[in-house]
């Protein structure tokens, strides 16, 4: 019985050790958002740091665009307009709302979870991907023609077989009109935001169970 009890208490260990940990986003529809050059930035793209507006935490995460054709300008406040699986308005490709592809969302996850170093061509080769996976490098009078790199295109075949959304969001941020007021449609970025993922708090408690059920076990025998 020891024995046994030792083995549970390895896996308890073992699971604090190996759980993800909660994602520390705080990001809401509602809130405001300063949005700042992040590392890349070829072809105007990401990655673009997030702060939020009314907190002492800096920057909360570093993100990539989803359409081309949508603008914001570095350091204004835009809203959170909303936080769903798709883009508004929809880019290049179309359809509003437009919804993410399991392969962006792979990737994205993969930045997040820092399993995508956080360099600067590692930065362009992605948004190159993203982009390419949602449809936003086809041929549009007035859009630079874009190319995958070799890079991105690695990434691209690392995402083939990806399924489900990996915790991953979008927010479709808001910009001031002429009047000041948030009616106008700016760029939609991703979010990690992994409600799904057990807190290691969470196993810590499902393995402490498991080694009362073991004691108890042991107090009928």
């Amino acid at each position: 019985m020891k024995k046994v009890i030792l083995s549970l208490a390895a896996v308890v260990m073992g699971l604090f050790l190996i759980a993800p940990a909660a994602s520390a986003y705080t990001i809401e529809a509602g809130d405001y958002v300063v949005i700042s050059q992040g590392v890349g930035g070829a072809n105007n793209g990401g990655s673009f740091n997030i702060d939020k507006i009314g907190d002492d935490e800096g920057i909360l995460f570093s993100t990539f665009c989803l359409e081309r054709n949508e603008y914001f300008t570095l350091g204004e406040t835009l809203l959170v307009g909303s936080i769903s699986n798709a883009a508004v308005q929809g880019g290049l490709s179309g359809g509003n709302p437009d919804p993410i592809s399991s392969a962006t969302a792979f990737l994205f996850y993969q930045w997040a979870t820092d399993q995508i170093a956080h360099t600067t061509a590692n930065a362009n080769a992605l948004q190159l991907a993203i982009w390419y996976l949602e449809g936003e490098l086809v041929k549009v009078s007035g859009f630079e023609t874009l190319t995958l790199t070799t890079q991105a295109r690695a990434f691209v075949n690392s995402a083939a077989n990806a399924q489900g959304d990996y915790g991953v969001q979008v927010m479709n941020f808001m910009r001031k009109d002429a009047r000041g007021n948030y009616t106008e449609h700016a760029q939609s970025q991703l979010i990690y935001n992994p409600t799904s993922v057990p807190e290691p708090a969470s196993l810590l408690l499902f393995g402490l169970g498991l080694l009362g059920l073991a004691g108890l076990r042991r107090k009928i025998k």
